[in-house]
């Protein structure tokens, strides 16, 4: 028996307008209201994870944010919040300015954001979500770290200006801190703390539920996912997943323009799969 449906967002559960579709949602509703626990594990920051299942879905459920940095339970109670390291943050910061690739640091919810000069507006699936507040200088950075209460979960860095080599060197740089760093797109990387990922964000959902990942299943697509596809139950890769994500997948549905989360779900509910 499934226990707990749990999705990544882009690249999953949204299509590429990033939007749910009408068959994904009434899918999560159908398994909710069977009494499977529903979680979302994305990059994306908790406002954003609130209104989702609040407003779209319409479900109770854990949200498993910022690639796992911060955990909430149903009734909005913080179960983790894993910050990084405020001197990581500098040393980030540094690599961006030097290499002329975008930064974003997430709190809860805003974001501070580096962007280097003359800088044309990104596709919306690569803009990260919440309240940005822009900063031109380390002594910017500085100033928003000592602030009261300041706790920043993830950063990102992604290319500008067709910058390639300046954003495989900028990751190349950041790979060799101490930090839980993966590709989240083309030229889109994200760093947490170290062994912070969505399946350790899972783990604990699991404790506070008294439930086993061996009963999860969980969606996902790129190399964010892969930890949380790899551990639980069911884990399923969609058609548009990495190769790495498919190896180590339970089975492979439809992609994300095909409702691939609701094809899998649907076969869960009518109980036409071996689980």
């Amino acid at each position: 028996m499934i226990s707990l449906v749990g999705t990544d967002l882009d690249g999953t559960l949204f299509n590429e307008h990033s939007q749910v579709s009408v068959a994904n949602r009434q899918a999560i509703q159908q398994m909710s209201a069977q009494g499977a626990k529903i979680a979302i594990c994305s990059g994306r920051t908790l406002p954003t994870v609130d209104a989702l299942l609040r407003d779209t879905l319409q479900v109770p459920g854990y949200r498993v944010c910022l690639n796992g940095a911060v955990v909430y339970d149903p009734n909005n109670q913080p179960l983790a919040a894993i910050p990084v390291a405020n001197e990581l943050l500098i040393a980030a910061f540094k690599i961006a300015q030097h290499w002329q690739v975008r930064l974003c640091i997430c709190s809860l919810d805003q974001m501070l954001v580096f962007e280097p000069k003359e800088l044309k507006p990104l596709a919306t699936r690569d803009q990260p979500d919440g309240q940005n507040r822009q900063i031109t200088s380390l002594t910017e950075l500085e100033q928003a770290l000592t602030q009261p209460n300041a706790k920043f979960y993830k950063f990102t860095i992604n290319m500008t200006h067709h910058n390639v080599l300046g954003v495989r060197q900028a990751a190349k740089a950041i790979q060799q801190l101490p930090l839980h760093f993966v590709r989240s797109g083309r030229f889109f990387y994200e760093a947490t703390a170290p062994g912070v990922d969505k399946s350790a964000g899972l783990a604990i959902v699991a404790a506070h539920a008294n439930l086993e990942m061996a009963d999860f299943m969980c969606f996902g697509d790129y190399e964010n996912d892969l930890e949380m596809i790899r551990d639980v139950g069911y884990g399923v890769a969609m058609a548009n997943a990495i190769p790495s994500v498919k190896q180590v997948a339970w089975r492979e549905t439809a992609d994300h323009d095909r409702d691939g989360v609701a094809q899998v779900l649907q076969q869960v509910v009518a109980q036409h799969l071996a689980i």
